[in-house]
């Protein structure tokens, strides 16, 4: 398999430009970070990530506390690979793209990361979790099914996704770009898929985690900040 590697780190809130003679796959996992690629900047969330060919210039910053994952592959590939297997996952790289990571792999991210993590001076470890990595991301964006699903609301899938972030503040510019939608689009069959806005279900979701917890006899300090997001959603 390519022979990527990669890392966890968190980006400085100070604005830093660059470019580099590799490809890079960059996923956030946590907080919020500004990205620019040629001129196209976008504010990326936990999940989200963007694609960087070797080609492209690029601008980055964290905003607060925040934590990504980042996946290497050298150009030209390093010895110990094919040229087949090389030229499958560049082709991911055959242009600059945001994306949303699906809950699957929102949770395969999170897992590879705190290996990395756990053992940050294991070079093989840091190989198989990009590649990894890389692969699951490739066959997601690939995935004819995946990017048609915005033609129905999968409630199902949805539901992951919030229940994976309800810790956390959830935009519903993230639920559209979770389902391939723009904003007006997502907002109005979403109305008309559940009877109520993104905003009302997001408070049912959090109020029922909330009450759950309470039953359950876990301290207040430790469920109230679903509570608290209640009055942050947008």
């Amino acid at each position: 398999m390519t022979q990527s590697d990669s890392d966890v780190f968190s980006l400085p809130n100070e604005a830093d430009a660059h470019d580099h003679d590799y490809h890079q796959l960059v996923v956030v996992l946590d907080g919020n970070t500004d990205f620019d690629i040629e001129g196209k900047g976008k504010q990326l969330h936990t999940g989200e990530g963007c694609i960087l060919p070797s080609e492209n210039s690029h601008a980055f910053a964290g905003l607060g506390e925040n934590r990504i994952m980042v996946v290497n592959l050298p150009i030209p590939p390093q010895k110990g690979i094919t040229d087949e297997e090389y030229e499958i996952v560049s082709r991911l790289f055959d242009q600059a793209a945001y994306f949303q990571l699906n809950p699957r792999l929102q949770i395969l991210a999170s897992a590879l990361s705190g290996e990395l993590q756990q053992y940050p001076n294991d070079l093989i470890l840091a190989r198989a979790c990009g590649n990894t990595l890389l692969s699951a991301i490739r066959h997601q964006i690939n995935n004819k099914d995946v990017r048609s699903r915005g033609n129905h609301l999968d409630i199902d899938k949805l539901d992951q996704f919030i229940e994976l972030n309800l810790s956390r503040r959830v935009h519903i510019d993230q639920l559209a770009n979770f389902c391939f939608l723009s904003v007006s689009q997502f907002h109005e069959r979403f109305k008309d898929r559940t009877g109520m806005t993104p905003h009302q279900y997001l408070m049912r979701k959090r109020l029922e985690r909330a009450q759950s917890l309470l039953a359950e006899g876990v301290p207040p300090f430790k469920w109230l900040k679903c509570v608290v997001f209640l009055a942050k959603v947008p």
